[in-house]
């Protein structure tokens, strides 16, 4: 089982989302009058809240509630009703009073109790996530009955020690083991990518572990080379600087390990001291061995004149490996020729959003288009799909940009094109 805490400054919006516009099963509802429509029990917590605002009038607070996410996985909850979940938030909120002091980047912090069981709070069952685990949102105000304010520091760390608790007392699997195990798993994955990579690249490395079942997103900057990067496996997403010892996996530090790994790997090969030999030593041996190899002939005479060498045979240039495709816009038909990497490249990177009604085939093909420079192709196929947006006037491929590169650019290009356009009217 896992929980999230945080505060909130919009009490209404949150309330809709909790509530699901009466679509969410509520299973607890507390200190608040009986027959409420949602916003109606936020209203009076809202009202709770004013009977006491002056008595903070030096020290206003911006956020009004108190966010907690509670959500146990499906074995865990399986055979659940109304009354275990119940039981369960109950349960939860008594362990989250009880916490007093909270660990936080290896520093004890002593805080002060909250007091939710004495509060006004309503919570809402989930059944709408991806995954199908149910999980349940609980919203509480930040006054309590007594007109005292629910202290919300380090909120997130206590909800985390209230949830260690309950998997303790419930036999449970820690999350902060699994988040151990999925960390160690990916740190695995990652040097063993690395390892295996003749050269550096940092789209290779991307589409290796993309294709290992996890999904890689990247912050560029100015020079095209990634500077943060994200790593999500299964529902849960890993920053770069949390995997390996020294942070040696972050995009900053990626191809200084793949120096160290293979350096590594020479030793291995070569002995512990072997050092890779220099320019000079290795034009000094070939001199040697040619020395060597005359040696052993007998000594040519001057008058004699050096056999021609027969002509070598031309050797044919091996072609391209290219993706060859004909895609027909309004009746006429675009030829696209695209090397091969590139376009595994631009396939690897193409993603449809959630609420488009489209597949990944047809934002390839958007891509493809913006790779051969048909932009108005491109928008005409992307506005027929539901997208929106057009192509600037400016943009294009760079002069020093090379075909993964511009792939690259022109998958991003052709998923924004491809987003479903929200039209809204302006008073």
């Amino acid at each position: 089982m896992t929980a999230v805490g945080d505060t909130v400054q919009s009490g209404p919006a949150m309330t809709n989302y909790i509530t699901k516009n009466f679509r969410a099963d509520l299973v607890v509802v507390h200190n608040l009058s009986e027959g409420l429509p949602p916003m109606g029990m936020w209203n009076e917590m809202q009202l709770h809240l004013d009977r006491f605002r002056a008595k903070f009038v030096r020290r206003p607070i911006d956020k009004p509630g108190i966010m907690l996410v509670l959500s146990p996985s499906a074995e865990e909850s399986r055979g659940w009703g109304e009354k275990e979940w119940y039981d369960f938030c109950w349960e939860f909120i008594r362990e989250m009073d009880k916490v007093d002091e909270v660990f936080y980047k290896g520093k004890l912090h002593k805080v002060k109790p909250t007091n939710l069981a004495n509060t006004q709070l309503f919570g809402g069952l989930h059944r709408d996530s991806r995954s199908g685990i149910l999980h349940l949102h609980l919203l509480g105000n930040r006054i309590d009955m007594l007109g005292n304010i629910n202290d919300a520091h380090f909120i997130g760390e206590r909800a985390m020690k209230a949830a260690a608790i309950i998997n303790m007392r419930r036999g449970w699997t820690d999350p902060m083991k699994i988040r151990e195990e999925h960390i160690k798993q990916i740190v695995n994955d990652c040097m063993d990518v690395l390892g295996k990579l003749p050269e550096y690249s940092w789209l290779r490395y991307k589409s290796e572990l993309q294709s290992r079942g996890y999904k890689v997103k990247a912050r560029y900057g100015k020079p095209f080379c990634p500077v943060a990067y994200t790593i999500k496996l299964g529902n849960s997403v890993y920053k770069a600087s949390e995997l390996g010892a020294g942070r040696k996996l972050m995009a900053t530090k990626l191809e200084q390990t793949w120096m160290h790994l293979h350096a590594r790997q020479d030793e291995d090969k070569h002995g512990l001291f072997y050092c890779p030999p220099s320019a000079e030593e290795k034009s000094h041996t070939n001199r040697t061995q040619k020395a060597e190899n005359n040696h052993d002939y007998p000594a040519q005479s001057k008058e004699r004149k050096p056999e021609a060498t027969p002509n070598p045979m031309p050797v044919k240039p091996t072609p391209k490996e290219e993706h060859r495709e004909s895609i027909t816009v309004d009746d006429r038909a675009y030829d696209v020729n695209i090397p091969l990497p590139a376009y595994e490249v631009m396939k690897s990177m193409v993603e449809v959003a959630d609420n488009a009604a489209l597949t990944v085939n047809d934002v390839l093909r958007v891509s493809m288009l913006l790779f051969m420079n048909y932009a108005d192709a491109a928008t005409t196929l992307s506005e027929s799909l539901g997208g929106g947006g057009s192509v600037e006037s400016n943009w294009g491929r760079r002069k020093d940009e090379d075909d993964e590169w511009w792939a690259r650019r022109c998958a991003q290009k052709a998923n924004w094109l491809c987003k479903p356009f929200r039209r809204t009217m302006k008073r």
